[in-house]
């Protein structure tokens, strides 16, 4: 900044008018990236708990059995500390005890999924528990119910609302996704029999609480005939844009899309009837571009394992068999078991539970795709650097039929993701799944600098803000698999508090507003600590402000605050050996004046000497003569600068002046 000027009068009011304005209240920062969480903590089986907050997974059987042969549902804090889990029909909490009033739900253990579990939009301290129950030819039992945990009065939660009911006449197929506005949630289920068989139906959770009216689709195949076409798994993708299911009875598999704006399932995909015998798991990439499938026959049979790309019109028309072993119902190996649930994990990988013959021992180890985004067997199942048979082992619990079951939207992350967005940052850089890969990275900016001690985690420093398409090549086997993600690099906030003057002058025993300027989330004025737009200066000094903005990004402006004036001398002497009191001339910050005049009088009025140069003082003489000492008068004016902080003021002094011979 060019260092101008301003002057303040003794008294400066400044009226301030604040307009509200929306950009400065209720907003949703956009600074980094933020992992989900709730997702990180899965029990299941017999007494089987895997942990995702580390890298190796914590393994960590639990001391009691909690009966969840299927469906099961767990839920976790921002920060992946386990909040409680439900089998459908009891709730245990973060201790592995059951909650107060835990019990009595009515969910059902063996449904193929039981529970699931969401936040209350509008509650940060509650959550609610949609349960499924079985239909028992020819009864429909309990139907679909929602249970409400309040953690407000205690640190373990507290089942507050029991088994309120939505609909009767269910499949066991539950799942959900983020509403649109990024807040809200929608529960999906599915209709079972000749009623309701046709409907899918969309439960609203807004910051009201659930949304008892559903949107209804009618669309798809009717579920309904065979009871075991209630049983097997619907899954929406990670983005919130598909609903996959299952038919296991009349071997469908079945896409839709869904509208996460209203609640709509419409343009099902569906494949043959009978096609694959007994489909039961179902779980999309993490890229959204494939569907794993897990066949689970209820007589000897092989047991499938495929992968259909689906992102095509015929997503059902080229399979890809990953895995697959003949399942015999009469024999005893423990090597005969059936693949049946999968869930996507935290860490990018998909996970296969086995279970026994009658589903009784389950595995003592889960399956593991290690790399489901890549085509065919590339995405590596039980395979790290082609040795075989890595899935994870459970460290002494057994796994059953079935996972937990999430919102989708806990699982949306990045291939790769990034920390620290803001211009003159270091960037950070992670990749969600390092299994398998030989990373290489192109960030697109030449201009930039990269520090690449680390692939799995490099670091660039880019060179200016915007936008960068930053590429991840993984290699495997010869093979480049190639990841884009949009990179944003946020311009520093703009701050001026001296509108372009690097340095202010005020008249002493005044006072000067500096404004930050409005918007940013955070102020820090330095002297004072001062978190206000605006700081009143009243005294000389260096004052600066540090303002972060919504992207969480920082920047800083300085400016010196000074006294200016002007003063008179009461005598001088022309003849003295000392130069500056050999002439009349103003003395203080005369760089502050814009215009200046300077006009002195003799004792008889007449105007003797006149300037208009705050550097050139009388010398004593007029018209080339010495004057006679004596008093004479002096006038002074002068107009400061005018800038962004004030009008040009017109100050005016006047006072008497000795000439010394």
């Amino acid at each position: 900044m060019k260092t101008k000027y301003c002057l303040l009068q003794l008294t400066y009011f400044i009226v301030a008018f604040l307009i509200s304005s929306p950009y400065l209240f209720a907003q949703e920062n956009n600074c980094n990236y933020k992992k989900p969480h709730q997702a990180d903590q899965w029990i299941f089986g017999k007494k089987a708990r895997v942990d995702f907050t580390q890298y190796p997974l914590i393994v960590s059987p639990t001391n009691i059995n909690y009966n969840t042969p299927y469906g099961v549902s767990s839920i976790s804090d921002e920060s992946g500390n386990l909040l409680f889990f439900s089998n459908g029909l009891n709730v245990w909490n973060q201790g592995l005890f059951k909650m107060d009033n835990g019990s009595g739900l009515n969910g059902n253990n063996f449904a193929s999924q039981s529970s699931i579990i969401i936040p209350n939009p509008g509650n940060s301290k509650q959550y609610f528990i949609f349960t499924t129950d079985m239909f028992i030819s020819p009864i429909y039992v309990d139907g679909v119910n929602y249970s409400v945990v309040d953690f407000t009065n205690s640190g373990y939660g507290t089942v507050t609302s029991k088994n309120n009911l939505l609909f009767n006449e269910n499949s066991q197929k539950i799942s959900a996704v983020k509403h649109e506005n990024g807040s809200n949630y929608w529960v999906i289920f599915h209709g079972f029999g000749p009623g309701k068989g046709k409907n899918f139906y969309s439960y609203l959770i807004d910051t009201t609480g659930v949304v008892t009216t559903p949107v209804v689709s009618e669309t798809g195949t009717i579920h309904t005939g065979d009871v075991n076409n209630q049983r097997g798994y619907m899954k929406a993708s990670s983005d919130g844009t598909k609903i996959g299911l299952v038919l296991p009875a009349d071997g469908i598999i079945e896409i839709l899309d869904f509208d996460k704006a209203t609640g709509v399932l419409s343009n099902p995909a569906t494949s043959n009837t009978g096609a694959y015998y007994y489909p039961s798991g179902l779980e999309f990439s993490p890229d959204n571009t494939k569907l794993y499938i897990t066949t689970s026959p209820l007589v000897s049979d092989s047991s499938y394992l495929y992968q259909f790309d689906i992102t095509g019109n015929q997503p059902f028309s080229s399979p890809v068999v990953i895995n697959s072993f003949y399942f015999s119902t009469i024999s005893s190996s423990p090597a005969d078991s059936l693949m049946q649930a999968l869930q996507l994990g935290v860490d990018g990988k998909i996970y296969l539970s086995k279970s026994t013959r009658g589903n009784t021992t389950g595995k003592p180890y889960l399956g593991v795709i290690y790399n489901p985004d890549r085509i065919g067997l590339g995405c590596n199942y039980n395979e790290l650097d082609h040795v075989g048979n890595n899935g994870l082992f459970l460290n002494g619990a057994n796994g059953l039929a079935g996972l937990p079951d999430f919102v989708t939207d806990f699982l949306n992350i990045p291939h790769f993701f990034y920390f620290n967005q803001c211009l003159n940052d270091t960037t950070d850089f992670e990749i969600r799944n390092t299994a398998n890969i030989d990373p290489s990275w192109d960030f697109k900016d030449s201009g930039g600098t990269s520090i690449l001690t680390d692939l799995m985690k490099p670091k660039h420093i880019f060179s200016d803000a915007g936008t960068y398409d930053v590429e991840l090549t993984e290699t495997y086997d010869g093979i480049d698999y190639i990841f884009t993600e949009n990179v944003i690099i946020n311009p520093l906030p703009s701050v001026d508090i001296g509108m372009g003057n690097d340095t202010i002058y005020i008249l002493p025993n005044s006072s000067i507003r500096l404004d930050a300027g409005e918007g940013f989330d955070i102020y820090t004025w330095t002297p004072g600590g001062s978190s206000s737009q605006y700081l009143d200066v009243t005294a000389e000094g260096l004052y600066s402000v540090s303002v972060t903005d919504l992207n969480c990004c920082t920047n800083t402006d300085a400016v010196y605050i000074k006294f200016a004036s002007l003063a008179y001398p009461t005598a001088f002497k022309p003849t003295s050996s000392i130069a500056e009191n050999q002439t009349f001339t103003v003395m203080g910050n005369i760089g502050a004046i814009a215009k200046f005049q300077l006009r002195i009088f003799n004792r008889w009025g007449q105007m003797i000497f006149e300037s208009d140069n705050p550097t050139e003082g009388w010398d004593g003489n007029v018209n080339g003569s010495p004057a006679p000492l004596g008093t004479y008068v002096y006038s002074s004016v002068f107009t400061s600068f005018e800038s962004g902080i004030q009008s040009s003021i017109d100050i005016k002094n006047t006072g008497t002046i000795t000439l010394i011979r």
